[in-house]
């Protein structure tokens, strides 16, 4: 028997409505229907010194929280890999509460279950704006009050790279680059990073295809340096500009070709990025912190304004993805 048309059009608005609170919970956006990402209000930054690290003891030292689907926390894990600073950073790994909509801590972190309340008792919970990354300090004592350090993933990357104690003695923001990557930076978190999520968020027409043409002719733009002045955005050698834009484009056969729309063109239609983010893929332990099983249960089940169904799909592992 056929659904009466006065059935279907009743539950499109009904859905369209309920879409639109769900929205607006998950991805704000401006009045012309593009997606607005929130911002982290930062705090002055106290990094601990070395001398006060070299006095702690391994549960007295900061803690590094990530979550594996979020590219923001992935570029600082790469971070924390790549200079090797597991010694004085201890690296948590939250999981995602598709029920309730945040980050669960298990096991729990000083006795929080939750990201938020963490958050609390670090004195700075700001409302449905727990993130990742977070970094804080537990501090020495066992009365000491926990304190954020950061949780904003552009300047965390840079406090990470200039942590007192590593094991590898790399700079991965050269002064004789700052420049260059700064602007790096400024082009690719607008149109790429926030861009393929502008695409996935957009609440109209208009504004998806205003953010897939900027992501699309930033593509290109990053395509033709890498193809004149590669195999890095930055000179000879790996930097932090590097690393801001390998988790997005990591992430995007697996998760924001198909759930976030950006499919005006394959990613193979750029070699040079491909060969790029294949190189990067494969230096030091990179690969450990690309999980894509954990993108897609993330994305496709907790996303629910996106995927309804929550039905997660199969894919071929990332290795095969990026080695082939």
């Amino acid at each position: 028997m056929a659904i009466p048309p006065i059935f279907v059009k009743a539950a499109r608005d009904i859905w369209s409505f309920e879409w639109k609170i769900l929205m607006n919970g998950l991805a704000p956006s401006d009045s012309n229907g593009n997606y607005k990402r929130p911002i982290n209000i930062q705090q002055q930054i106290q990094i601990p010194t070395k001398e006060d690290l070299n006095n702690r003891a391994s549960n007295q030292m900061p803690g590094l929280i990530i979550g594996r689907s979020c590219p923001w926390a992935h570029r600082a894990w790469i971070i924390h890999e790549i200079k090797g600073l597991k010694k004085s950073i201890n690296l948590h790994i939250a999981q995602v509460d598709k029920e309730g909509g945040r980050w669960r801590l298990d096991p729990p972190i000083k006795g929080c279950k939750t990201l938020q309340e963490l958050y609390q008792k670090c004195g700075n919970y700001q409302s449905r704006r727990a993130t990742v990354p977070m970094l804080f300090d537990p501090g020495k004592e066992p009365e000491s009050k926990l304190r954020l350090i950061n949780n904003e993933s552009a300047e965390l990357v840079e406090i990470l790279n200039n942590w007192p104690i590593y094991d590898q003695e790399i700079d991965l923001n050269p002064s004789k680059y700052k420049k260059e990557i700064i602007n790096w930076q400024n082009l690719i978190q607008e149109n790429i990073n926030n861009g393929v999520y502008k695409c996935g968020f957009a609440r109209n027409q208009k504004a998806y295809e205003k953010a897939s043409k900027n992501l699309f002719s930033t593509l290109n733009i990053i395509e033709e340096h890498l193809k004149s002045n590669g195999p890095w955005l930055c000179g000879k050698n790996l930097s932090i500009a590097d690393i801001r834009l390998f988790p997005t484009l990591i992430r995007w056969e697996a998760i924001y070709y198909p759930l976030f729309k950006c499919s005006n063109k394959p990613i193979e239609s750029f070699p040079h990025i491909i060969k790029w983010r294949k190189k990067i893929f494969n230096m030091y332990n990179i690969k450990k912190t690309c999980d894509v099983d954990a993108w897609r249960k993330d994305y496709f089940g907790a996303l629910f304004p996106l995927n309804p169904s929550s039905i997660i799909p199969k894919g071929e592992d990332i290795t095969t993805t990026i080695n082939n």
